[in-house]
């Protein structure tokens, strides 16, 4: 099985799966930060690109112009979220659209350890200061903005 959802890898996959439990995981079970599904998803383009939060690093051709095409794959996220939530990983709540990490996705998390998880709870920091608070427009512009500036 090479393939979950049409030109997902199973590799991304799991990559996707963990960008999203470790930043639900560092807002906490009881946040109050704005984390419907079209939300995560934008959340997820700075966890998948962390390079683009710092402004001034210097990127390589290839890093420069591999970003063309961001634009999400909401199925892939539709089908992680619902995935989080069978395992119990997640809890979603609808009165107010919010999606809080469970204890066995605590656990889950907890029990990794790597740069890769370091680097997730750095920018994770970046997005709760600095994104949250932006509306949906705001962030899609802001992520523009900034794809825009490296291309120069």
């Amino acid at each position: 099985m090479n393939e979950i959802t049409k030109g997902v890898s199973y590799k991304e996959y799991l990559l996707t799966l963990i960008r999203i439990l470790v930043f639900l995981n560092y807002l906490g079970k009881d946040h109050k930060k704005n984390t419907s599904e079209d939300r995560i998803v934008l959340y997820d383009f700075f966890l998948k690109y962390p390079e683009l939060t710092n402004s001034s690093e210097k990127m390589d051709f290839d890093t420069k112009y591999s970003y063309f095409h961001w634009k999400p794959n909401y199925k892939l996220y539709a089908t992680l979220l619902v995935e989080l939530q069978g395992r119990l990983f997640i809890s979603y709540d609808k009165n107010n659209s919010r999606y809080y990490i469970d204890d066995l996705g605590l656990k889950f998390i907890s029990n990794m350890s790597n740069s890769y998880i370091d680097n997730l709870g750095v920018t994770s920091e970046y997005l709760s200061k600095n994104i949250c608070k932006l509306s949906n427009k705001a962030i899609t512009e802001h992520i523009n903005q900034i794809l825009l500036k490296n291309r120069e």
